[in-house]
This record gives structure tokens, sequence and C-alpha cells, in this order.
């Protein structure tokens, strides 16, 4: 089945804006829909049940560089600066105000460079922390407000600081709460009743 998305970019611009205000006032996964069917017509490819708030930004016209996973919430002002695939993981909690940028420049000869960014499944993400650069972030990590992390990070791992370092290990129990009451097993990343 063909989905047809915008190429053009003031086009994707202009959905995102629609989108934008068309943000749900409610914190579950209800009447998302409407949304994230603007989101992928601009190019973004969004699972189900995903919860984008208010004040997204990402790169316009590299919208496919990023995937995000069934029951993901992306919360208020989050960037996106997608050089590079940027792929984020089912069950992934992100606060207000956290940056992603998988791109920078030599620091030599100032020519830019870019990879993939990786969170795992089962990520929460604090308010204001940076991803910085090609990275893999493991599943089940918890990454501490204010954060910067700019290396990878092993499954499990409670990290926090500037620059982020681990700071525990998780001990995962056999189901975890998210976004609207629901739970998932942080074992098979399935959601739980």
């Amino acid at each position: 089945m063909h989905t047809f998305k915008a190429k053009n970019p003031y086009f994707r611009r202009l959905l995102k804006w629609l989108a934008n205000v068309l943000t749900p006032a409610c914190h579950d996964y209800r009447g998302w829909g409407i949304k994230n069917k603007i989101m992928r017509l601009a190019g973004l490819d969004i699972g189900n049940h995903v919860a984008i708030d208010h004040g997204f930004l990402c790169l316009t016209g590299q919208e496919e560089y990023i995937h995000i996973g069934d029951y993901s919430a992306i919360g208020v002002g989050v960037k996106i600066w997608n050089f590079n695939e940027v792929q984020i993981g089912k069950f992934c909690m992100f606060a207000a105000d956290v940056t992603l940028v998988n791109g920078g420049h030599d620091k030599n000869s100032l020519e830019p460079f870019s990879g993939p960014l990786v969170i795992g499944n089962g990520c929460w993400i604090g308010n204001g922390a940076r991803i910085v650069g090609p990275l893999s972030v493991g599943d089940n990590v918890i990454i501490g407000a204010g954060s910067v992390v700019i290396k990878d990070v092993p499954p499990n791992s409670i990290i926090a600081g500037v620059p982020a370092k681990i700071i525990g290990m998780r001990e995962l129990p056999d189901r975890v709460w998210h976004l609207g009451g629901d739970y998932f097993s942080p074992h098979t990343f399935e959601r739980q009743i």
C-alpha cells in the first residue's frame, strides 16, 4: 500500500504547524490519531499510539530520517536535529525540552558529519536532556534531567550529569508503568493490561 508523503518543504512545514495546533490536551493516547496522521503526511515514520506534544521541531525535508516506535511519548518542545537516521524505540518517554542531534563538524577541518542515533525501547529521558552525536542508547535506560549524553549507553543504565555517566543500574520488574496508565513488559516490550 502506497502512503502519500508531502515532498514540498513548505507544505511539510505547514503540515507540522497544523499538527502542532491540533495537539490534544489529554495525557493518554486517545485523540492523538489525527495529529499522527498529519505528521506521517509530513514524512515522519510514527508507530501506533504515539503522543507528540506541542512545540516539536525537526529538520524540514529530512523527516523520513525519524522513526518513533509504538506507545512512545514525546514531551513539550522536544527538538530532533535529524541529519541522519533517528530511531526511537517502543514505550519511550521524553520529558519537555529534550534535544537529539546526530550531526556535527570535525574539530579540525570543520567538515560536517552525521550518523545514526538510536534510542532503545522503554527509555525514560528527563527534562532538558541533550543526546548529541551518532550513538546508541540501550533498552530501559533512564537519562537524568539536564544530562548531556555524548557516548553509547548500555541497557538498563541510569545515567546523569554533564557529560552523562552511569550512576546506577535498573532492576527490572515484570511490568513498568507508562503514559495513560498503561503498563508494558520491559523484557518483551509488549503492552500489558
